[in-house]
């Protein structure tokens, strides 16, 4: 809102004009397009000081415009998009600051018929308001006049609700097909959408084999920023760089694009489910697969699935009320996995005093807390006792941690157990379909068929899934997969080590006694176990 006057004498009627362009989608991404919207706001200024200063009835009643409402580039068709000009013009009729307003047309200043009613409402308390169109003949200070705004208005929700049924039909037509849809660049691809980013995608295909391994999506987002990644420039963008939401840095990992799967979500159903889960909005054919899009893949699906349901896993374990260790209490190597010998309670670090000796040589010592419902007398310095498991684990799982573990690493888990089920369903439910078409059986009965099928399919799809999880992190162990155990994170240094130790457990000893690893025994799962 910009204000044109400050003072207008007694004899004057102070009015507001009102204007809005909203760039049209369909040529989004057209240079000239912001140019050409401009463009049409300095001609809804001409022409409706062009009205202000020609009438003869606003002339003789002394009408000068002392307010400019300019919401440019914001749709008023859309009930969650607030118009901030809209509402300062609402807040200056009902206070009397402006005494009317001009507008070019009803649809420039309301497309909802709750917009509509707010305002006629305004002019209802105040009769002698001005409230006149440049087109459409419409003047507010009238019962007709405000009849036939409030007509507009409905016809042209009624237009809207129309090209949204069109649009979404569309959208789900293209899906299905496979093509993709208009939408910013994603992570990860060039600005054809198509192909790979040269440096992004080596970094976004590193992330998503490192979920199943531990990598947090916490951590993903801070390398993400240290990367240099920012998130997509909006209209309320703040100046300066943005921070990336936990949940952007988790659909970046999750869209299905990853593994060259076409998803569709409804507008409707993204904003009345809030966060969604994308890997629910994979299209799927007529047999089940997932459609594959006309872009290059960042992973291979296995690898995408296996990410996919690791974080699955952990907001399963979240609602469960079983919560895993975030990255802040992870830090530590054995922070909730070394247990006290005293009580079996889990230790956790706990920091020396600043200034002090150990301060300064340690940092920290695992401490049984009474906090956390320990006994509170057993305390032993960090970094020791990290490097001892460290190094116990490491040797350990290069050398094979015995017999029983060749063995089980000799055990490949077949993920594919489930396809030849799989492919007997795809045929069962065209076999209903053609029952259905052939007129055989009651539409009733195939939906119950359909339906039926349908879930046994998605229990299949899930299992499948959770297959493939752990043969991905069964490599885990592997010599190649520790070969870089150094770049790893703290976080998925601590799933390699769970793989193999079920805890660690330190032993109290006397007062005055020297760092002794007699008393620190890990504890190996029993199938690891020499």
């Amino acid at each position: 809102m910009v204000v044109l006057q400050h003072v207008v004498s007694d004899t004057c009627i102070p009015l507001g004009m009102y204007r809005r362009v909203s760039i049209d989608k369909a040529l989004a991404g057209v240079k000239s397009s912001w140019r050409e919207v401009q463009e049409q706001v300095k001609e809804q200024d001409e022409a409706i000081r062009y009205l202000a200063e020609h009438d003869h009835d606003l002339v003789r009643r002394g009408a000068v415009i002392v307010r400019d409402y300019c919401d440019n580039d914001t749709v008023a068709s859309d009930p969650f998009i607030v118009r901030d000009d809209f509402e300062a013009m609402l807040r200056d009729l009902e206070a009397g600051v402006i005494r009317g307003i001009l507008f070019l047309h009803s649809d420039r200043l309301a497309r909802l018929v709750y917009d509509a009613a707010r305002v006629t409402r305004i002019y209802e308390m105040h009769p002698d308001y001005i409230g006149r169109s440049v087109e459409g003949s419409v003047d507010l200070s009238t019962i007709e006049g405000r009849g036939m705004f409030v007509m507009q208005a409905t016809m042209g929700n009624m237009e809207i609700g129309n090209i949204k049924r069109r649009t979404s039909r569309t959208n789900r037509r293209i899906a299905y097909k496979g093509a993709m849809h208009g939408a910013p660049r994603p992570f990860g691809w060039n600005e054809d959408r198509k192909t790979l980013h040269e440096t992004e995608h080596p970094f976004l295909l590193k992330a998503i084999r490192a979920v199943p391994g531990g990598l947090k999506v916490g951590t993903f987002r801070r390398e993400l920023m240290e990367f240099g990644y920012e998130p997509r420039k909006t209209k309320r963008s703040r100046e300066g760089r943005r921070e990336i939401q936990h949940s952007a840095a988790e659909a970046i990992l999750t869209n299905p694009r990853n593994a060259g799967f076409r998803m569709y979500a409804p507008q409707d159903e993204r904003r009345s489910a809030g966060r969604l889960w994308l890997p629910d909005y994979v299209v799927l054919d007529s047999e089940g697969n997932p459609v594959r899009g006309d872009w290059d893949s960042a992973c291979t699906p296995e690898e995408y699935w296996a990410c996919v349901n690791e974080l699955k896993r952990r907001k399963d374990a979240n609602k469960d009320g079983k919560p895993e260790l975030h990255d802040t209490s992870s830090k530590h190597f054995l922070s909730g996995i070394a247990r006290c010998g005293k009580c079996l309670t889990p230790m956790y670090p706990n920091p020396y005093t600043r200034g002090t000796a150990n301060f300064e040589r340690y940092g920290f010592r695992y401490a049984c807390l009474n906090t956390h419902g320990g006994c509170g007398g057993v305390t032993r310095v960090g970094p020791p006792v990290d490097d001892l498991v460290e190094s116990a684990f490491l040797l350990g799982t290069r050398e094979g941690l015995g017999e029983a573990v060749e063995k089980a690493r000799a055990e490949e888990i077949d993920e594919t157990i489930y396809d030849s089920r799989l492919d007997e369903i795809a045929k069962e439910m065209e076999d209903v379909r053609q029952r259905r078409k052939d007129k055989r059986i009651s539409m009733g009965q195939s939906l119950d068929a359909i339906e039926e099928l349908e879930t046994e399919r998605a229990e299949l799809q899930t299992k499948r899934g959770k297959l493939a999880l752990q043969k991905k992190q069964k490599k885990l162990l592997s010599p190649d997969a520790l070969a870089d155990w150094k770049n790893l994170s703290m976080p998925e240094r601590r799933t390699r080590l769970l793989q193999s130790i079920r805890s660690v457990i330190i032993h109290p000893v006397g007062r005055g006694k020297r760092w002794d690893p007699a008393f620190i025994e890990i504890v190996w799962h029993e199938e690891d176990a020499a």
